[in-house]
């Protein structure tokens, strides 16, 4: 029997076979139960949790105690809460100071060092380090912010902090003094907030922008005087503050004694700072050194040294009731001199700033150098122009006629009407009185 192929029974082609074919697995029929779902989003739920709450109670948790307890429950411990002015460690700089200034028996010990080396001019410190003066040993020490520490004989001082926060950059500076005697000059700090403290067996100091003076004994008592700015003076659990010349004893047993004031100090007069002084042998050298005070009932001290750090001392006298004092002797070179004042009870105030003068000995007549001879002739007649060089400032004559010489020392003089035996006489003075002579007669005119 023969079969008719009808339109249903064609062929079918490569695209419609795909569009027939069923595939193996039809996600669409998969049914997932919604107890695992739950499940599974619990799970991740609590896996977050885990994660998150231990970060958040270490940073947070100080701020809110109920999660405290909800974390101890679970054996969490929540970080303390930082205090305000607390220093985090991990935004903290730490910098370095500089010796700027050595003379005589200094040593210095780093903290990983046991014992002490002999300290250098321009050497680092760090965080840790101590400094050791003995006697007629000084030492001035210069931190990064422009704060300087001038360390006296006989002291031991420890440079304990030197740090600044990175992210605010307010700087925190300490040093710890045992038996000291030390100067410190504090800046005013760029960023406020910055510090720069003091610590003593006995007290804690203070000091934003100040000059200060501290003392601590071998009894462990300490002396502090303020010759300018504030400075707040912690005691055990009393605080108090010390102002410009003022200045405050404490006990060993940390109690404090009166605050006492100070004199300011004098005003120098005389000589001007820079002042050359030429003398023409030691036994007319004598000058006379003045000042300035409105204060009554009071004496003086004055200095003179050969540096301007005062260690070297060449004149020391106290108790002068006068405003001046005569100087004699002293040799030729640069001298620097201050003054300070003190007060009937014996308290001492601040120095004044010092200045500077210059003592020569001089005891050489000055040179004179001539040029050749110039003649020229004139109407018949001869004149001769007389040239040279001499120290400046010295006084010139040729035959016996003054010449003023240029500020070099440079001079020239023309001597009219000569003769084959004209002799020229140019005599040189300097200004303490040395002279120089010299001749000369003209050869052939």
């Amino acid at each position: 029997m023969t079969r008719t192929w009808t339109k249903r029974d064609r062929v079918m082609t490569r695209k419609e076979m795909r569009k027939e074919r069923k595939p193996l697995l039809d996600w669409k029929m998969i049914r997932i139960p919604r107890v695992l779902v739950r499940v599974f989003v619990i799970f991740i739920l609590i896996l977050v949790l885990a994660v998150s709450f231990p970060i958040f109670l270490k940073k947070e948790g100080g701020r809110f105690p109920f999660l405290v307890k909800i974390g101890s429950f679970f054996g969490l411990q929540a970080s303390p809460e930082k205090k305000q002015d607390e220093p985090d460690s991990n935004v903290m700089d730490v910098y370095f100071a500089r010796l700027v200034y050595v003379k005589g028996d200094v040593n210095v010990k780093s903290q990983k060092e046991l014992k002490f080396q002999k300290a250098e001019k321009d050497q680092i410190l760090r965080e840790g380090d101590t400094i050791r003066t003995y006697s007629g040993g000084y030492a001035e020490v210069l931190f990064d912010e422009g704060n300087k520490l001038t360390i006296k004989p006989d002291s031991l001082v420890v440079i304990h902090d030197m740090k600044e926060n990175r992210l605010t950059k307010i700087r925190k500076s300490s040093i710890n003094l045992l038996q000291s005697d030390v100067e410190a000059v504090v800046r005013r700090p760029k960023i406020e907030g910055s510090e720069f403290v003091i610590v003593t067996p006995t007290a804690l100091a203070k000091i934003s922008e100040a000059k200060v003076a501290v003392q601590v004994s071998k009894e462990q008592e300490s002396k502090l005087k303020v010759f300018s700015g504030a400075v707040d003076v912690k005691v055990g659990g009393e605080s108090m503050e010390v102002v410009r010349n003022q200045s405050v004893d404490i006990s060993k047993e940390k109690k404090i004694r009166e605050i006492k004031d100070l004199p300011a100090p004098p005003k120098l007069g005389s000589p001007e700072n820079l002042a050359e002084f030429f003398f023409k042998n030691l036994s007319e050298m004598k000058m006379v050194l003045k000042w300035d005070d409105s204060l009554s009932g009071v004496t003086y001290r004055i200095q003179v040294a050969l540096d301007p750090y005062f260690t070297d001392l060449v004149i020391v006298r106290t108790g002068l009731s006068e405003k001046g004092v005569v100087v004699q002797g002293l040799k030729s070179g640069i001298y620097y001199w201050r003054v300070s004042s003190i007060t009937s009870e014996g308290n001492e105030g601040d120095f004044s700033d010092y200045s500077v003068f210059k003592i020569t000995i001089d005891q050489t007549p000055p040179d004179i150098v001539l040029d050749d001879l110039l003649l020229l002739k004139v109407s018949g007649k001869v004149n001769a122009q007389i040239s040279g060089q001499t120290e400046p400032d010295a006084a010139v004559t040729i035959n016996d006629v003054p010449v003023l010489p240029d500020k070099t020392g440079r001079f020239k003089y023309v001597l009219s009407q000569i003769s084959s035996d004209t002799e020229i006489t140019i005599v040189a003075v300097d200004r303490v009185g040395n002279r120089k002579i010299v001749k000369k007669t003209v050869q052939n005119p």
